[in-house]
């Protein structure tokens, strides 16, 4: 069950702390990965197709790996042949009550990134609860994701049920 909109704001706001959770430290690392994970079991293998999947290799080493600047999934609708490029941000809370999903930077390069190969990019937030079973997922297109940091009410028009396989419908994705 999709929760309520006030229930979203009180889950976010349960998550608000002190400081800035990021993915500098290896935590963070580690429960990105897990949340991709997530985000990839909840693409259906009889509907989509995983086309390609970054390996974030800049993390391994100190060389600059330009495929790291890109979302992290390409997938395909196998029903339709729509390809689109989802990246995944999990956040175990928000931080002075938004939802702090890139730096101004990343968030501008994904926009290059998306005029540039003319498909469509989704931000796939998780938030609160576990990585592998965030409370909340929000399933937004790059172009309504205009700032690095999103306020809950906001989000909340993109809610998608954590518990339920992602669809594509009218090239949109929920």
């Amino acid at each position: 069950m999709v929760p309520e909109s006030s229930e979203v704001i009180t889950i976010a706001d349960n998550y608000i702390a002190n400081e800035e959770e990021t993915v500098n430290d290896e935590d963070g690392i580690e429960k990105g990965d897990i949340f991709e994970r997530f985000v990839v079991d909840h693409f259906s293998e009889q509907h989509f197709t995983i086309v390609e999947w970054t390996t974030d290799m800049m993390r391994k080493h100190d060389r600059y790996v330009e495929a790291d600047t890109r979302p992290d999934l390409k997938v395909r609708h196998k029903q339709t042949g729509a390809e689109l490029y989802v990246e995944c941000k999990y956040r175990s809370y928000a931080f002075e009550n938004k939802v702090q999903w890139s730096n101004y930077n990343q968030m501008q390069r994904y926009r290059e990134f998306a005029a540039k190969m003319n498909l469509p990019v989704f931000v796939v937030i998780g938030l609160g609860g576990m990585p592998d079973h965030p409370d909340n997922v929000f399933c937004i297109p790059l172009e309504d994701a205009k700032y690095p940091g999103l306020y809950p009410s906001y989000l909340e028009n993109y809610s998608h049920n954590p518990r339920e396989y992602f669809r594509w419908k009218s090239n949109s994705l929920n």
